[in-house]
């Protein structure tokens, strides 16, 4: 029996075909993408546009402003859309606000015209950058999603590339490199098979976007990797030279990474001969620097003098104060070098002054930290110790408002998802209202379908069940590693901050429910690598990270189980020692310093000698209860007996034995000028000694 033919005999099976399909579409289970329409002349203006944007911009952008005169309502949606996208960057080039404002909002009320994935996807990439730019970084993670979104299911390469590359560069910034480093496989993917005339172009910016992305994520053999395949089609291409200097500086950067300092010498030496060629103020000014940076490496100082000699003579004739400052302080950086100490340090103490002065904290702590060394190789160890102190406080404030930023920015992610929802769901209300109406309509056909629905949703619901049990795992052990990786130092696999902070808070919860012994006394030895800056900058980083790791290593084999150890931040370890007196965590300290400074750590063919400077002391600290001396201020005094430590030559420890006077009465003492406490009688402290130097060190 011919089955189908008696179904067609029963049933007009072709119209519930029809009906059904127009059901689904209703639904939204399927979309249709019309093909693309464009203004064909306008769209070649544009690109011509974006090529006089590379030579000159001020001609360029009066260029685009002309072409206004051909666009209006007739013109596509595509074209159009593109055109204000143009304008709007070219707006805001010339700071020219209330215009930036006014085609923001002709792009969001053009954006509620139409469900086009290329019109949504290059407004909302548009909406990214330019609230990303403000710094209404709520706002820009608000259009990140749908940005990614209608990418995907764009049809223009031209118009997946750009959604995809700004966000790729947003992600990056935010350090979501895997998310950046997907975006941008996505942008190259959408070109990988464009034939357009700005294809090349567009292929050698994210190959550099995605080296410098590798370089972040210390991946500097694989930066080298992307940088050198395309630096021939560079070379080859003369409407490529202007990637040049950024491909050599790139190459140099890696280089000096990898420690082939000759070789980073050469690729700055082509960056800035390609810098000059092209009249790139900034390249050029990069490239001479990091050309004194690697002879000063290389102990060239009088090549390195000639370099910041230079840079110096550029910031001046371009007005650029940030670059005139920096040259000045790498110039008495190399008279101290040189041994004119008194002229080098004071021209670079006044560049540290003009920095504070504007504010530039990022800057003052690395130049503190230049300062501080300078300090040492003048046998200045006060001043030094003075200028450690006043980098650990900015380094400390620094590191509070990043955290405040963190928490701010994690904030406006968290209303601009929920915004995001509540309007989705406002849509999806919508939607449902009008399948509602639809769905009166088509009653009738509705019911002969029921049958083959339900079979089509139980294989549905079986596949999406499969799906959803291995999404579930995969989020699970996800959820796993995070949770890991949230309580440990990524580099020496250590506990974190975050990890003592919850144990501090658990031993709190601990004492007030009487849970915790009233004798239980802990210790804490705050100790800090001597001298780490001197590993990185002779053996390079790689030796700092391997010298981290070994110290962690030694560390954990010393302590207990229940004991903790820590990486605190930088070159610093935090020790938690259970159960123990003040007696032992002396002794405990002097195999602490032992551990550290008898062996070398074994670096390639190096022997790298380190040392320790520490502070300890138990805790509760002197029999104070733990609501009156904390967890922070006990740390803060174990901070304050490592820099005597330091300021009294390094290698050594001092660890506070006990109060001769009130607590209430030295408080502000204690917390502010250990040292005349500890001349007054007011606190007792106990001096442990490390190992003694000997000539086999490296």
């Amino acid at each position: 029996m011919n089955v189908v033919g008696s179904l067609f005999h029963l049933v007009n099976f072709s119209n519930i075909l029809r009906r059904m399909a127009m059901l689904f579409l209703l639904l939204g289970s399927f979309t249709v993408a019309a093909a693309v329409e464009l203004d064909t002349e306008l769209e070649q203006q544009l690109d011509q546009y974006l090529q006089k944007s590379t030579q000159d911009a001020d001609a360029a952008g009066q260029f685009l402003l002309a072409l206004e005169k051909d666009v209006s309502a007739l013109t596509p949606l595509n074209s159009r859309v593109r055109y204000y996208v143009y304008k709007v960057s070219e707006q805001h080039r010339l700071k020219d606000k209330k215009g930036v404002e006014e085609t923001l909002k002709l792009l969001q009320e053009l954006a509620q015209t139409t469900q086009d994935p290329d019109v949504l996807a290059e407004i909302n990439a548009e909406m990214l950058v330019q609230y990303w730019d403000k710094g209404e970084f709520g706002k820009a993670i608000s259009y990140l999603e749908p940005t990614l979104q209608y990418a995907q299911q764009a049809s223009q390469s031209r118009v997946k590339y750009y959604a995809f590359n700004l966000a790729g560069d947003f992600q990056s910034w935010r350090g979501k490199y895997d998310q950046a480093l997907q975006a941008y496989h996505d942008a190259y993917d959408a070109i990988a098979r464009d034939e357009h005339p700005r294809t090349t172009f567009r292929r050698m910016n994210l190959a550099l976007r995605m080296a410098n992305l590798q370089s972040s994520l210390r991946n500097f053999e694989k930066s080298n990797q992307m940088v050198e395949e395309v630096l021939p089609t560079a070379l080859q291409n003369p409407e490529l030279e202007g990637f040049l200097p950024d491909i050599y500086i790139q190459l140099g950067f890696n280089l000096v990474e990898l420690q082939d300092l000759d070789g980073a010498a050469k690729a700055n030496l082509e960056a800035l001969k390609w810098a000059k060629k092209r009249n790139m103020v900034f390249a050029e000014t990069t490239a001479l620097n990091n050309l004194g940076d690697i002879a000063m490496r290389q102990r060239k100082l009088p090549e390195a003098k000639q370099y910041f000699e230079q840079t110096l003579r550029f910031g001046i004739e371009q007005k650029n104060k940030a670059t005139e400052d920096l040259a000045r302080f790498n110039l008495g950086y190399l008279q101290v070098q040189e041994g004119q100490f008194a002229d080098g340090l004071s021209a670079m103490q006044n560049v540290v002054d003009l920095s504070k002065e504007a504010g530039a904290q990022s800057e003052t702590l690395e130049y503190l930290a230049e300062l501080a060394d300078a300090f040492q190789l003048a046998g200045m160890y006060q001043q030094e110790a003075k200028t450690l102190r006043e980098h650990a406080a900015l380094a400390k404030e620094i590191f509070q408002q990043e955290r405040e930023r963190q928490i701010n920015q994690l904030q406006e992610e968290f209303s601009a998802k929920e915004k995001s929802k509540e309007i989705a769901g406002l849509k999806q209300q919508n939607q449902l209202k009008a399948v509602e109406i639809e769905r009166q309509k088509l009653q009738q056909d509705v019911t002969l379908l029921i049958g083959v629905v339900v079979i089509l949703a139980a294989i549905l619901l079986y596949l999406l069940y499969r799906k959803v049990q291995s999404a579930n795992q995969k989020l699970k052990e996800a959820n796993d590693q995070l949770a890991y990786q949230s309580l440990r130092d990524p580099l020496t696999g250590l506990f974190n901050r975050r990890s003592f902070q919850e144990q501090m808070d658990k031993r709190q919860r601990q004492v007030e429910r009487r849970q915790l012994a009233a004798l239980t006394t802990d210790g804490f030895i705050l100790l800090d690598v001597d001298f780490f800056k001197h590993v990185n900058d002779h053996f390079g980083h790689a030796a700092g990270d391997a010298v981290l790791v070994e110290i962690a290593n030694r560390l954990s084999k010393l302590t207990r189980n229940d004991d903790m150890v820590l990486r605190w931040g930088g070159e610093e370890f935090l020790i938690l020692l259970r159960r123990v007196d003040i007696q032992s965590l002396a002794a405990f300290t002097q195999r602490v310093l032992d551990t550290i400074g008898n062996t070398p750590v074994t670096f390639g063919e190096h022997q790298i000698r380190v040392t320790a400077s520490a502070g300890f002391l138990t805790y509760p600290f002197a029999n104070l209860n733990e609501q009156t001396m904390g967890w922070a201020k006990a740390l803060q005094l174990a901070d304050m007996a490592l820099y005597l430590g330091k300021v009294h030559g390094r290698n050594r420890a001092y660890g506070l034995v006990q109060l001769n006077k009130p607590y209430a009465d030295i408080a502000i003492q204690l917390e502010t000028d250990l040292s005349e406490a500890i001349k007054e009688g007011s606190v007792d402290v106990a001096l442990v000694e490390g190992p003694h130097k000997n000539n086999a060190d490296s």
